[in-house]
């Protein structure tokens, strides 16, 4: 393995990231500092000079996904990798297509695939995890319609958005709920949630 990757830790359980640095203690991997939510990240980037950030999603005064937004902003140069409880799909596809260049859900963590990740990240790959396979829950249309449902839009407003008619999105909506097992909207928003759909780029607030 490469020597003298710098990484920085972005976890808002300390323990957590306690965790994660004795699961890398063992490997050539310089951890060169932690930040428990996004901007106490974004003033230590604005300090030191990592090779690879591991970013939560879920953290308080500052979530990864606005976190994530500034550093694109801000510090180019600094490879994320999204380590999140949340490992939907939609979720996972919006951020290599964000600029992420890896992926991990939390509970597939081991120190050999992180370090692998890692490794391979700072050399200028991408890394997503890959799970199991089975059967993809939603189409391309439907997850496009899905962003759309869960930012508020109306029937009206996404035949608009997406150049289809009313009957179609009512019919694609009504998929979206068979297959998420939700019977009304509110039933949808707590799926959405459950998976971590609030995080979506789309959803982020604008930066100054």
């Amino acid at each position: 393995m490469e020597n003298n990757i710098k990484l920085i830790l972005a976890d808002d359980k300390a323990m957590y990231r306690t965790a994660l640095k004795e699961a890398l203690e063992c490997f050539s991997v310089s951890i060169i500092g932690e930040a428990g939510n996004g901007k106490e990240l974004l003033t230590l980037l604005s300090k030191t000079q990592p090779d690879v950030v591991l970013l939560d999603l879920e953290m308080p005064v500052m979530n990864g996904n606005i976190t994530f937004d500034a550093i694109n902003k801000n510090f180019p140069d600094v490879k994320v990798i999204i380590l999140s409880f949340y490992f939907e799909s939609l979720l996972v596809e919006d951020y290599i297509q964000r600029g992420a260049k890896g992926y991990i859900p939390k509970e597939a963590v081991e120190p050999e695939l992180l370090v692998d990740a890692i490794t391979r990240v700072h050399n200028g790959e991408t890394f997503i995890y890959e799970k199991p396979p089975n059967k993809e829950r939603f189409t391309a249309r439907q997850k496009e319609i899905m962003q759309l449902v869960f930012e508020g839009l109306t029937n009206d407003d996404i035949a608009e958005e997406v150049h289809i008619t009313k009957r179609a999105v009512e019919k694609q909506r009504q998929k979206i709920y068979m297959n998420s097992g939700a019977e009304k909207a509110i039933d949808f928003y707590k799926y959405a949630f459950s998976r971590g759909l609030q995080f979506l780029g789309r959803f982020s607030k604008q930066l100054d």
